[in-house]
């Protein structure tokens, strides 16, 4: 192992401060604050690291032939940091002591990101941070710690954070690297819950192929011109320390129509020609032939490489757009998805967390060769059921967003979205050639829902004229004791504790309309807010209580005392038998809103995700008082019910503190 010059600590801010002059150190901590604060997104670590290394190696392509870029990515969901190595130029001394000071850089505006601050945002956007690297004259390793909590220090009691020494580096890569006696540098963050994401297993993903796919997304490895010869290499550890590797080379974006079998898609210049084809034999260009249908995805790409080409697709644009045309030049890539449930497919397959969107409909933007920013939306005016089925790609030359790689200025995006608009109607003229998305109600499903509503409607009626109140205020105080003695056994239990529960004002704001046995659900309710204060959350007077500024619309509205329209409630002794129920069509998850359960069992794993209410980071996602968790159906990723789970509710009245770490497990897959 080649030994390593040695340095004393340096601050990298002393490039910007001197170390007493406090109004300016004050004064950088607040643009280092605006800098992560612009860093919003949850691959945001990734697309830094990531694209240093791509403008690394693409640097040492141009000045060696014979060379092959390497990138080697680890993401150790066990140990829970990301560590990305090259073999491209390497940091000499001078650019490793300046690589993490505020707003310098010594790269030019042809490199991916040039402005100074991804740099930063690596080094004060995390408590732990290794930089290697390896040069032909220099070769050093540092680190830096705790550099967050100082930039959160807002009474600056905590020492200015040193870049300091460190003995090894901690990628076995990039240590191959300096044993090869080559260039390189190796940045390894880790990840706390101070840092954004606080944890690498909170999307799901637990294979490399997964995450491969999903970097190709979000990172530089989705170039929209690959790198001749670049081999990225990716390792991941899941939370066992299991490790699977994907490799590719000249990686590019993923496009749309390689998320699904190659059969199942068309481009839209293959149906062009056909239909050429037939109008030059004089036939109905309609009649495409069988094996153009059924298709998943539709798609084509167009290059505004001039200020003309926008004719083809008879575009309305001002002489100002016609400049943005002519001087960005945008590379354009649209595709038409047979049915949103495509980006579920997606998802699922790439076991991501329920719930939460990778890919879906809209405006992906991009620049420097690489995707940048959250999407936007596709304004479609009359045809807004089209938006989320229709995703577009556009990359414009001779640009760089400002900070945190989203910030378009709005001439761009609104010439963006008019692009898009267009390429969407030009793709769904051909939406025939998609296959149907079969979403028409059955027979039986109308039947069943005819009567619901008719249950409805005649509870309603008897609501109205057989009220029932009881007005004496001696009664229904709180005893602090439940008249039930044992936990339940049966449905019956669960409904007997369910109704004392909300006797007992443990649980307020649903009243219920009717039970009838006969019908096809077990019950109906409503949802009734009378009295503001009894609902708002306090975590030792009301802890089942909703926060406050979800309440706050229900005044802002005038809408007090809120009465809901008539809901259905489903009682069952554990959520298995109502998964049941639903799996052999029984019951449908779409009719019912809530389901009142003793305990949840194990079957709602195979297609549903739960969210817990039970613990103080997820309070928004309770709707209204009492409801201690969520569910949502795999296959639409929507809100299906509201589920109220009494012996977790009871185990977090009597220990709250010890049930929301529990709830965190269960539900949130997470580990301390």
């Amino acid at each position: 192992m080649q030994s390593f010059q040695p340095f004393d600590s340096f601050d990298p801010l002393e490039a910007k401060t001197e170390a007493d002059a406090e109004v300016k150190l004050k004064s950088l901590k607040n643009q280092i604050k605006g800098i992560l604060t612009s860093y919003a997104g949850w691959y945001d670590p990734f697309s830094e690291t990531i694209q240093n290394s791509m403008d690394s190696v693409e640097k040492r392509a141009t000045k060696e032939d014979n060379y092959i870029p390497k990138i080697w990515i680890t993401i150790n969901l066990q140990k829970n940091i990301l560590m990305v190595t090259d073999n491209g130029t390497g940091l000499d001394e001078k650019q490793f002591k300046s690589f993490l000071t505020p707003f310098f850089s010594f790269k030019n505006n042809k490199n991916r990101g040039h402005k100074g601050v991804g740099a930063t945002y690596l080094a004060y956007g995390f408590n732990y941070i290794q930089l290697c690297t390896k040069t032909a004259n220099y070769s050093a390793v540092g680190k830096m710690v705790n550099a967050r909590e100082w930039v959160d220090d807002d009474d600056n009691s905590l020492g200015r954070p040193q870049v300091t020494p460190d003995k090894e580096p901690l990628d076995p890569y990039f240590r191959t690297i300096v044993e090869n006696n080559d260039t390189g540098v190796s940045i390894c963050l880790e990840f706390d819950k101070n840092t954004f994401p606080k944890n690498l297993t909170w999307v799901g993903m637990k294979e490399a192929s997964s995450w491969l796919k999903v970097l190709r997304l979000k990172t530089a490895l989705g170039s929209i011109k690959p790198t001749e010869k670049l081999e990225v290499i990716l390792d991941v550890f899941d939370k066992n320390g299991k490790l699977t590797r994907e490799s590719i080379t000249s990686p590019t974006y993923l496009w749309i129509h390689e998320t699904t079998q190659k059969s199942k898609c068309i481009c839209y210049e293959t149906i062009q020609q056909k239909k050429q084809e037939l109008l030059d034999r004089h036939k109905d260009y309609n009649e495409l032939p069988k094996t153009f249908m059924n298709k998943s995805v539709i798609y084509g790409e167009w290059n505004f490489s001039s200020s003309d080409s926008h004719k083809e697709l008879k575009l309305k644009l001002e002489e100002e757009e016609k400049e943005l045309l002519e001087k960005h030049k945008p590379y354009v890539y649209c595709a038409y998805v047979w049915s949103v449930n495509h980006w579920n497919n997606f998802s699922r397959d790439l076991s991501y967390r329920i719930g939460n969107k990778v890919l879906s409909g809209g405006i992906q933007l991009a620049s420097n060769n690489m995707p940048q920013g959250e999407t936007i939306q596709i304004p479609l005016g009359q045809n807004i059921s089209r938006q989320n089925n229709a995703f577009v790609l556009i990359h414009f030359e001779n640009y760089t967003p400002d900070l945190g790689r989203k910030s378009y200025k709005k001439q761009l995006q609104e010439l963006a979205q008019k692009i898009a608009s267009r390429l969407v109607d030009v793709l769904f003229r051909y939406h025939k050639c998609l296959k149907p998305t079969g979403t028409g109600k059955s027979r039986e499903d109308i039947l069943i829902q005819k009567r619901i509503d008719d249950w409805k409607k005649e509870m309603e009626e008897h609501e109205q004229q057989n009220p029932l109140n009881i007005v004496n205020k001696n009664f229904f105080n709180p005893t602090q004791e439940i008249s039930i003695t044992s936990m339940p056994s049966r449905e019956q239990d669960v409904i007997a504790l369910f109704n004392q529960m909300i006797a007992g004002g443990v649980i307020r704001g649903i009243k219920i309309m009717a039970t009838n046995e006969r019908s096809d659900y077990d019950s109906l309710y409503r949802i009734v807010i009378d009295k503001n204060h009894l609902h708002i959350y306090d975590k030792n007077e009301n802890p089942l209580g909703v926060q406050e500024e979800n309440l706050e619309n229900y005044e802002s509205q005038k809408v007090l005392p809120f009465q809901s329209a008539p809901q259905v409630l489903e009682y069952k002794y554990s959520l298995n038998g109502l998964i049941e129920d639903i799996e052999t069509g029984t019951k449908n998850s779409k009719d019912i809103n809530l389901v009142v359960v003793w305990e949840t069992g194990e079957e709602w794993r195979k297609n549903y995700q739960i969210t817990t209410t039970l613990h103080e980071d997820y309070l928004e996602y309770r709707p209204y008082h009492g409801v201690t968790h969520r569910m949502s159906n795999l296959e639409t990723r929507g809100d299906s019910m509201d589920i109220i789970v009494l012996q977790e509710l009871i185990e977090y009245l009597n220990d709250p503190e010890y049930t929301q770490d529990k709830q965190l497990k269960k539900y949130e897959d997470y580990e301390d």
